[in-house]
């Protein structure tokens, strides 16, 4: 097919995006508007424009799943450009999606988010009327034969329909300086196609020659902190123990398969002091699942590629699907501790930290996840015996490194970071638990019994 850009301007756009690789700018370009068809042969011109190495398009019009989490995980990495071919958007007004019920504020967030993790954000909408998609579609490429129904115009999202007056009000509300729409009058063809290179230049353009400042928090501790009720000195005897951790157990592998069979999925977040116990918290809750239907990641320091994302990125590719479990052994909330602690992370970006995660978490919710987040409690004295366990038993000395040592010379700085991110974050979304574990018996009973009652009453069991 003949490129319908001028190919001074597609030399124009082809030298932006060598400029924004350069400068190891992130920039997304969003579509939305009716006509799936139609929007699809206009933006593959557009696309087809660029240099091919370092453009992505991504389309959610065949994706059944959450949406938020496959627009946040194929936002383009720095010194790329991500094309969307209808995102967030579309999902928020599917009528399938609670999205839908929620205001316009969470979509502002998100590209809030977007803006101050140093993605640009150039949006488009595509207005097309009924008459003038049927000229378009006059006009497409002879369709191989299944083209129109594996590529028909919304896809798996057919009955997808708007009222002219929601989307005003949408744009209207979501017309942000962080990410201001651009309204493209959809008619010829190839004027339409010129039209759009116009815009794109302009954003592009202004994208590289205006900096831009990422914002800086105000930090609000107002949700309840649940370590103020935490008594330490709790136990639970073996046979009792025993007892309850066979029942638990049970009960958690058929919830597994109830979960299995339910549009939900699950999160359970694991933060704590060293030598608190997590890894052994893990162990027996895995034992009573079926492996199929969970898988369990652990946060050690972001690799190149995920430095080269968003903060949240490389935790949103780990979200489980419906029916799923995912377990984290340490988090996102690195972001909140260790790495403010350690100058990993700036001040403005901690400041940020607490409001992107509840953001990330209410998109969870959303979706149908259900999320838990343990803080496995210690003192500081009964992790200095666990410490001095693992040190006089060869089969436990890989446990203990010299960065435990380290962090425990700074146990005073780490809890008011603890205390402070707790009461940034224990939303009725997803809440905190606290578990008292200097008895590891009683701490792993208090996961297994909190997860259980959770699942319990999500799944109307």
């Amino acid at each position: 097919m003949e490129l319908l850009v001028s190919k001074d301007k597609a030399s124009t756009l082809t030298q932006l995006q060598h400029s924004l690789n350069e400068k190891n700018m992130a920039t997304v370009i969003l579509f939305e508007g009716p006509g799936g068809m139609a929007m699809s042969h206009i933006i593959n011109q557009i696309i087809t424009v660029f240099e091919p190495r370092n453009i992505s398009y991504n389309s959610i019009c065949n994706y059944p799943g959450n949406y938020i989490k496959y627009c946040l995980t194929h936002i383009a990495p720095k010194g790329k450009i991500a094309v969307f071919d209808r995102g967030w958007y579309s999902g928020a007004l599917c009528s399938s999606n609670k999205l839908m019920n929620t205001d316009t504020n969470f979509i502002n967030e998100f590209e809030r988010y977007l803006y101050n993790n140093g993605v640009f954000l150039v949006k488009i909408y595509l207005n097309i009327d009924e008459d003038m998609l049927k000229k378009h579609k006059k006009s497409y490429p002879i369709p191989l034969e299944g083209e129109s129904e594996v590529f028909n115009d919304i896809g798996k999202m057919k009955d997808f329909s708007i009222e002219e007056s929601s989307v005003a009000t949408l744009i209207d509300h979501t017309n942000t300086k962080y990410a201001p729409w651009d309204i493209i009058e959809v008619g010829d063809y190839q004027e339409t196609v010129s039209t759009i290179a116009e815009f794109l230049e302009m954003r592009l353009s202004n994208i590289l020659r205006t900096p831009r400042e990422p914002e800086t928090f105000q930090i609000l501790e107002s949700y309840p902190n649940p370590r103020k009720n935490c008594d330490l000195t709790k136990k639970l005897d073996k046979e009792t123990y025993l007892k309850k951790l066979d029942k638990l157990q049970k009960k958690l592998a058929e919830l597994q398969i109830k979960l299995a069979k339910s549009d939900k999925a699950l999160v359970l977040v694991f933060e704590g002091w060293d030598a608190a116990g997590k890894g052994g918290i893990i162990r027996r809750v895995t034992q009573s699942l079926n492996p199929r239907g969970y898988k369990t990641y652990p946060t050690p320091a972001p690799t190149a590629e995920e430095k080269a994302h968003t903060h949240l990125w490389r935790f949103c590719r780990s979200m489980p699907g419906p029916g799923e479990i995912s377990i984290f052994d340490r988090s996102w909330y690195g972001r909140m501790m260790v790495e403010p602690i350690e100058g990993f992370c700036t001040e403005a970006e901690y400041s940020r930290a607490a409001g992107e995660i509840n953001l990330c978490e209410a998109a969870m919710h959303y979706q149908n996840i259900i999320v838990l987040k343990f803080w496995i409690d210690i003192d500081k004295d009964e992790q200095l015996a666990r410490f001095n366990d693992r040190a006089n038993d060869p089969m436990k000395q890989w446990k203990l490194t010299d960065e435990d040592w380290r962090n425990r010379e700074k146990w005073d700085i780490y809890e008011k970071y603890v205390d402070s991110m707790i009461m940034q974050t224990n939303t009725s979304f997803a809440p905190w638990i606290d578990v008292e574990s200097d008895d590891k018996r009683y701490a792993r009973i208090k996961v297994f019994e909190t997860i259980v009652e959770k699942l319990k009453e999500e799944l109307k069991d």
